[in-house]
């Protein structure tokens, strides 16, 4: 991404959760350092960032990440807003938190990528869906280890991110295949091991793109051990927030000329954690039913 303005946020579909939540932090940022230079009130600055981040919200409704950083930092916001403090300590310290909340990302994406690491052994067969900025920190942590593995990226279609997710490892010097999604039984006898990332992580299961669920059932059935790779922060509970699933373009699988055609498609789906051996997170790798135990649950 270029240029971080609000549109190329909103409209981006093949970035993973991290990278969106990055970003729109990056915005954040750069918008109250232009108006450290002028004179905005603070509430009208406040209400502008809140309701272009709603936007994000509502086009990403998936990235519980995108949603539990950027309420921490309005929260906070609002908070030094009503104290005595003048316009210019207030911004500042707005700032701050930004960098602050910046920083806590990639202090949990190194944890998590050093400690996955360890489970990628020489010669390993790793199969993946989509562009998760986790799973690539993960992969990019291993080949600087010296490891020597092979990354079988499902293309991941539609959008096709699975094509930039392969090409970033492929720059660094990781061997690479690029499969069709329809290839993945295909080719799963030979591989070692799955790892995906989620979106959000609910009550007894995460939610990931689409054709993760057909991946992690065809690794299953040929005994490949499923790794889950995500920090705590995407944790959301049904409870506290409905899981609903939008429709994208149509266009995008077919365009069909007879009425009697529908299209339908649909970016994501949610995955039973029953399908995940292990889930990879900041605070270390734990068997699945642990994690729901410890995490999930009450």
């Amino acid at each position: 991404m270029n240029e971080i303005n609000i549109d190329t946020i909103e409209q981006d579909r093949q970035s993973g959760s991290n990278a969106i939540t990055q970003n729109a932090l990056e915005y954040l940022k750069n918008r109250l350092n232009e108006e450290l230079e002028n004179s905005t009130e603070l509430d009208q600055i406040f209400d502008d960032l809140q309701s272009n981040v709603k936007r994000l919200l509502k086009k990403h409704i998936h990235m519980a990440s995108l949603r539990k950083i950027t309420n921490t930092f309005f929260l906070h916001f609002k908070r030094i807003l009503n104290s005595d403090k003048d316009r210019s300590e207030i911004l500042n310290l707005a700032i701050a938190k930004i960098e602050q909340l910046e920083s806590d990302i990639l202090k949990n994406a190194k944890k998590i990528a050093q400690v996955g690491s360890r489970i990628i052994a020489n010669s390993n067969k790793i199969m993946t869906i989509s562009n998760s900025s986790m799973v690539k920190e993960l992969f990019l942590t291993a080949n600087a280890q010296k490891r020597k593995f092979e990354v079988f990226c499902l293309k991941s279609h539609p959008p096709d991110e699975g094509l930039e997710f392969a090409y970033s490892l492929a720059n660094e010097g990781i061997e690479t295949t690029i499969i069709a999604d329809s290839e993945m039984g295909i080719f799963m006898p030979d591989v070692n091991l799955v790892l995906v990332g989620a979106d959000r992580i609910y009550e007894d299961g995460f939610i990931n793109k689409s054709g993760t669920l057909p991946l992690c059932a065809v690794a299953g059935y040929f005994n490949v051990p499923v790794y889950l790779v995500a920090e705590t922060q995407k944790i959301l509970l049904e409870v506290e927030k409905s899981i609903r699933f939008n429709s994208e373009d149509s266009s995008e699988i077919f365009q069909s000329k007879s009425k009697n055609i529908s299209v339908r498609n649909v970016y994501f789906e949610k995955i039973p954690l029953d399908f995940i051996h292990k889930v990879i997170c900041e605070e270390g790798v734990f068997e699945a039913h642990e994690f729901k135990k410890w995490y999930l649950e009450g």
